[in-house]
């Protein structure tokens, strides 16, 4: 069987709209969230409302957290790099939460925190 190359294109053209279709089904799907501050720092999470939840625990051993200072601290201790980078430099320095028995990195911990504010 062969495919002359209108069909070849034709083919090619009707996956791009496929995959572009999946890809943007999955964003319309996602749960939208009102604009915050902290917005810059909460899209680094991949599901803000389970990590909330995490932050809900994280908040429950913290004392006199002040979300504006908290992502400030954050946006300067992640700066540019990429959040696991930062995670792993976390561990590797021992700073550390705990949440629930969970041990998590300081910062992951710290923006779980911080999406659990957002949310209230």
């Amino acid at each position: 069987m062969r495919i002359n190359r209108r069909e070849g294109i034709i083919a090619a053209a009707s996956g791009i709209v496929v995959i572009a279709a999946g890809v943007s089904g999955h964003l319309l799907l996602r749960k939208r969230h009102g604009a915050t501050p902290y917005d810059d720092m909460l899209d680094l999470l991949e599901d803000r409302d389970a990590d909330a939840q995490i932050g809900e625990t994280v908040l429950a051993e913290e004392e006199n957290f002040d979300p504006k200072t908290m992502a400030d601290e954050l946006r300067a201790s992640i700066g540019k790099r990429p959040l696991a980078a930062v995670l792993a430099d976390d561990v590797v320095n021992g700073r550390v939460v705990e949440a629930g028995g969970w041990v998590l990195p300081e910062t992951l911990g710290m923006l779980c925190a911080l999406a659990a504010k957002a949310e209230t």
